[in-house]
């Protein structure tokens, strides 16, 4: 069965459009050499966040593409990582827990079902008791006792 990735692509913008054009066409021949590409969306030029090799503009694309095996991806990435041309990629599987899509949570249109809730100890994620849950007893020292005075505070 065929995974679904997702690969965005940023060229530097400063190179001449056919130089772009011809780039996208060459990662998209590689594609359909090796798995099925199932569409092209292409962002156009957009200012980076930041400087990438004193670069402040790039093309964006990116690429929806089904492949068998990850043999794909491993070869895309070691293709762009030669060409000078491409600032940054990013590649990533759609569904990598490989959970069917008409058992996704979004699928049924809300929260996830009963079972799937005791499968997880019976917890969502706002029941993990983050960073700030103990953020009140600031004051209470417990056990510990008071600070000691600093130096120089004698």
């Amino acid at each position: 069965m065929a995974k679904p990735y997702e690969t965005v692509i940023v060229v530097d913008a400063m190179i001449p459009d056919e130089s772009i054009a011809s780039e996208f066409d060459a990662i998209n021949k590689l594609i359909e050499t090796q798995g099925k590409m199932v569409k092209l969306d292409r962002w156009g030029k957009r200012k980076l966040a930041y400087p990438i090799r004193k670069r402040t503009h790039g093309e964006y694309a990116v690429f929806y593409y089904e492949s068998e095996s990850g043999g794909l991806s491993a070869e895309l990435d070691k293709r762009l990582r030669i060409n000078e041309n491409v600032l940054r990629w990013l590649t990533v599987a759609d569904n990598p827990v490989g959970v069917p899509a008409d058992r996704l949570p979004e699928a049924e249109g809300g929260a996830p079902a009963e079972s799937e809730r005791s499968e997880r100890g019976g917890r969502d994620r706002d029941d993990r008791g983050g960073r700030d849950r103990d953020r009140d007893d600031r004051d209470d020292r417990g056990d510990r006792g008071d600070r000691r005075p600093r130096r120089g505070d004698d």
